[in-house]
């Protein structure tokens, strides 16, 4: 029986990276660092390609992990605001160009607020939209932000207008991110741009590293690459004009606890480095050149689109 890409065009898939791991729904952690440092986990899933399109995907994509958001509470994640906030800074720094004082802006999967409390300074109006009840109460909370609790899609079908809509590292683990998109663009003023962050599965490092790559993990339902995506926001009314690099600062104890479960043998090692508190205070900026941060506009006739 063939694989249907869950694409709106259902075509033929063919399995990309077979796992020996059986199937398990139950109980996934889909917290971002409150496991580790990184959200890596050792369990891998299945992952097909559409033989049409080359969207990449997971044989999780029938999980709605939704409801499984909404129970995090990340207190790792707390722990490291810190360097969240720097690497945020720096993420700020290559969109800030897109974004000034009469801009409203939605931002999706907001999580602790930390972007949110760079973005609102800037702008008339910021909106942060996350799933984590935990997280939106601290958000609110320690950063004043207007965050709201509620459901992607029932928010957005209530059609409200932005100039600016951003997601850092969200699109991957949509239940369906087409409908999404369309979404999206219907919720963009004219000219609105959208802007996020994801893996480049056609990246050097994920090509290399084939089936062991490690954000290939449960919650990650969606892989796409620069093609496919441009692709599938052209379908959705919106031009890809624009990719940039997206470079993280991180603590070394982040580092050494996400190392712990990417290179078990080692751990020993690592764990021994985390003992000596000054270690895990270092910053390291990573970047390996795997990860985008993506530019589209709202298109409002043909004539409007351009090429990277």
């Amino acid at each position: 029986m063939p694989y249907r890409c869950p694409c709106p065009d259902n075509n033929e898939s063919v399995i990309l990276y077979k796992t020996n791991n059986e199937k398990e729904t139950a109980k996934f952690h889909v917290g971002v660092t409150n496991r580790g440092g990184a959200g890596v986990n050792s369990l891998k899933p299945t992952l097909l390609k559409c033989k049409k399109c080359n969207l990449i995907f997971s044989e999780y994509t029938d999980v709605d992990f939704e409801n499984a958001y909404s129970h995090v509470a990340d207190e790792f994640y707390i722990k490291q605001i810190e360097f969240k906030t720097r690497t945020f800074e720096l993420f700020f720094s290559k969109i800030k160009q897109h974004l000034n004082q009469n801009s409203d802006v939605l931002e999706i999967g907001s999580y602790y607020g930390v972007l949110g409390n760079i973005i609102k300074l800037h702008v008339k109006n910021y909106t942060g939209l996350e799933s984590s009840k935990h997280a939106v109460n601290y958000s609110k909370k320690n950063f004043n932000l207007n965050a709201i609790n509620q459901s992607l899609e029932k928010f957005l079908k209530d059609g409200f207008q932005f100039d600016v809509i951003i997601m850092t590292d969200v699109i991957e683990h949509l239940n369906n991110p087409f409908e999404i998109l369309d979404l999206i663009e219907k919720n963009l003023k004219p000219d609105g741009i959208l802007i996020f962050s994801t893996m480049n599965m056609d990246s050097i490092i994920p090509k290399i590293m084939k089936s062991k790559y490690y954000w290939i993990i449960p919650q990650h339902t969606y892989y796409f690459s620069n093609s496919t995506l441009k692709y599938f926001l052209n379908k959705s009314n919106l031009n890809l004009f624009k990719i940039k690099t997206n470079t993280r600062l991180v603590s070394l104890e982040y580092l050494l606890n996400t190392l712990i479960i990417l290179i078990p043998k080692l751990a020993f090692i690592f764990k021994f480095f985390l003992k000596f508190n000054f270690l895990k205070k270092l910053v390291v900026k990573i970047n390996l050149l795997d990860l985008n941060i993506y530019f589209a506009k709202k298109l409002n006739s043909q004539k409007e689109i351009a090429t990277i």
